[in-house]
């Protein structure tokens, strides 16, 4: 089956009277690198994935909120939300910190914590 990656974000505290005070979750299409590219050229690299510009992407506030993948009823952690459009557009993907590649520095620091 496809895995369904979803971006979710529960805001900490409001940041104007637009902020939603729940969870807040939209379904992305991932993006390859390459395609990735097409929007951003040289910005973008392998410890980056970009997901959205389908009429949802995400937004300031969203920053290191999570993007998951559901697969076979299990959700896995792919991305962490890093940067994107300064205009929040809907047709430009955002881009993500790549866990997988940026894991032994995660479990390097969560140890060290």
């Amino acid at each position: 089956p496809r895995a369904e990656p979803a971006l979710t974000d529960a805001p900490c505290s409001l940041t104007d009277e637009n902020t939603p005070a729940i969870l807040q979750q939209a379904a992305l299409p991932l993006l390859t690198n390459a395609q990735c590219k097409q929007y951003w050229g040289f910005r973008i690299y392998d410890v980056m994935v970009c997901a959205g510009a389908d009429g949802s992407s995400s937004c300031m506030g969203d920053s290191g909120g999570p993007l998951v993948c559901q697969k076979d009823g299990a959700w896995t952690l792919v991305g962490i939300v890093s940067w994107g459009s300064s205009t929040c557009s809907t047709s430009t993907p955002g881009v993500y910190a790549r866990v997988t590649k940026l894991r032994d520095w995660i479990d390097s620091v969560v140890a060290a914590n």
